[in-house]
């Protein structure tokens, strides 16, 4: 008989259509591959719950609850009076609490894996900690170190924002401390994310578990190139445009480095693909060259067709993604250092790394004119993720990690 395991994800890991969606869909569906899964999680746009069914299918249980963006903005106001985090208390729901009870009453699962820092509350303010979890392995995925990234933000916000952002780094690292002090295993996206963290915290127990991409569906194999126009020039950045290091990035290339490509490569367009741009994203249609596609049913339409992706990110944390999705593509990639961090691609063979503007500028202006260079680099990175980043390989450490403890 399969053993149990509970998952519990801040976001309903369904579609698999940005990053910490990605990597808890792949780790669901493996862990339902080997174990009768149960699956407790927040659903924070009202849309998804048509995917619901989907995961349904795939695991043994699932339970779910709505909380809007609205309700997620009082709730991290609330966390002003509690003293907690605002990522703790955004995802916290006192019903979905009562589930995890309630089915640690009637199961003894083998692990609980928790996906970033927020959800292991469900593991601390359980009615039956600590007593019920002597025999469980704990495992939280926190992927990145998020009390970094919202320390990172505060560096670029106004002083009331710096405060706050502050703050939450603040809180967020003595809760990661925690989390790696009373958990059995900590995973995190990349070696890089283990280094940040263990400069906080000792990491004997943390592992550096990578991120991997669906080589079948990103794959030109699977895309009818003309559907979509192929221009000649096209620069493509994708991802989710609400997301602010996206908006970030996004603005900075248009107004800074796309205008100097532009300089020498008239005919050069740059189309921002992905979901939900803020007013921001979408003023930067003004530029001549520039398309804001908003929410696209395939992004693989869009790579399939770039001459080159770009990811400009000024603010990064562990491997991105979009930069393995457009290597899978056969694509080149100009990236900065951040995107391109925990992906350890040959640089100037699988992909170019380039931080300020004048030199991401020149690296693509060298690439628009030298077409053998273009081909040989997606071939290269296409090579590149299909050794290094496999789901399949990188998730066989859960079973062993289970097996292990169990």
């Amino acid at each position: 008989m399969k053993k149990d395991v509970l998952v519990l994800a801040h976001r309903i890991p369904f579609p698999p259509d940005k990053g910490d969606k990605i990597r808890t869909y792949h780790m669901v569906q493996h862990l339902a591959r080997h174990y009768r899964v149960t699956l407790v999680c927040l659903i924070d746009d009202p849309e998804d719950c048509q995917h619901i069914p989907a995961l349904q299918q795939m695991v043994d249980q699932f339970h779910c609850r709505v909380r809007t963006g609205k309700t997620m903005r009082v709730y991290a106001g609330m966390s002003l009076v509690t003293g907690r985090s605002f990522s703790q208390q955004c995802f916290y729901s006192h019903p979905l609490q009562q589930t995890v009870d309630d089915y640690l009453e009637q199961q003894n699962p083998a692990a609980i894996l928790c996906f970033c820092s927020s959800m292991a509350d469900y593991v601390f303010r359980s009615r039956h900690w600590p007593e019920r979890f002597h025999h469980v392995t704990l495992l939280d995925d926190l992927i990145d170190v998020d009390s970094e990234k919202w320390l990172q933000y505060a560096e670029k916000k106004i002083p009331l924002m710096r405060w706050l952002y502050r703050r939450e780094g603040r809180l967020l690292r003595t809760f990661e401390q925690r989390i790696v002090h009373e958990f059995d295993r900590v995973f995190l996206v990349s070696e890089e994310e283990k280094n940040v963290l263990g400069e906080h915290v000792n990491v004997d127990k943390v592992e550096a578990l990578s991120n991997g991409v669906d080589l079948d569906y990103f794959s030109l194999c699977g895309v009818d190139q003309q559907r979509f126009s192929t221009e000649p020039c096209k620069l493509v950045f994708s991802g989710a445009m609400d997301y602010w290091p996206n908006v970030e990035g996004a603005v900075w290339f248009a107004e800074k480095i796309f205008p100097l490509i532009r300089q020498q490569v008239p005919e050069v367009s740059f189309c921002i693909a992905g979901r939900n741009p803020t007013p921001a994203v979408r003023a930067l249609e003004r530029i001549p060259g520039i398309d804001v596609t908003g929410t696209v049913p395939d992004m693989r339409d869009h790579l399939a067709t770039a001459t080159i992706c770009v990811v400009p990110l000024l603010i990064a944390r562990g491997i991105q993604n979009k930069v393995l999705e457009a290597m899978a593509m056969e694509r080149p990639v100009v990236a900065t250092r951040g995107a391109a961090t925990g992906t350890h691609a040959v640089d100037g063979e699988e992909l170019i790394v380039a931080d300020d503007e004048a030199t991401m500028a020149a690296a693509i202006i060298d690439l628009l004119d030298d077409e053998p260079r273009r081909r040989e680099m997606g071939t290269n990175a296409r090579a590149y993720v299909e050794r290094q980043h496999s789901w399949a390989s990188h998730l066989q450490q859960l079973n062993g990690i289970i097996e292990e403890s169990a």
